[in-house]
């Protein structure tokens, strides 16, 4: 009878088993979190949450409507002042030029306001 002998494992075979063992498994996430303590439940908390989609809908659908209405009277003052220079030009009137230049000089300095959720508005005037 031949005794089976058995092969000597070398550091270097240790090592690609390792290698194919952590190819094999999952590797997993360690948890961070305390295992030790006790849960509570706020119900308060709870109900603010689960609330707090809607507020924050109805806050978006409110800013949307301002911008809206906005964008509405900046159209409305533009048709209006296209509307009186062509009655100047069909007039032959030239010397309301100046009021243009008035006019087109208080475009340029406009202000801009810009709202973010925390409650901070921000004006910046003369851009």
């Amino acid at each position: 009878m031949a005794a089976k002998k058995k092969k000597k494992k070398t550091n270097n075979d240790k090592d690609t088993n390792k290698e194919e063992e952590d190819k094999t498994k999952i590797k997993r996430h360690k948890s961070t979190t305390l295992v030790r303590g006790t849960a509570t439940f706020d119900n308060n908390k709870r109900v603010d949450f689960v609330t707090g989609f809607r507020k924050r809908k109805n806050t978006r659908r409110k800013k949307a409507a301002t911008e809206f209405e906005k964008k509405l009277k900046e159209e409305r003052r533009e048709a209006k002042m296209n509307k009186r220079r062509t009655f100047r030009e069909m007039l032959g009137l030239k010397g309301d030029d100046d009021q243009d230049q008035e006019e087109e000089k208080k475009e340029e300095k406009k202000r801009e306001e810009k709202a973010y959720a925390s409650g901070v508005s921000v004006v910046i005037e003369g851009l």
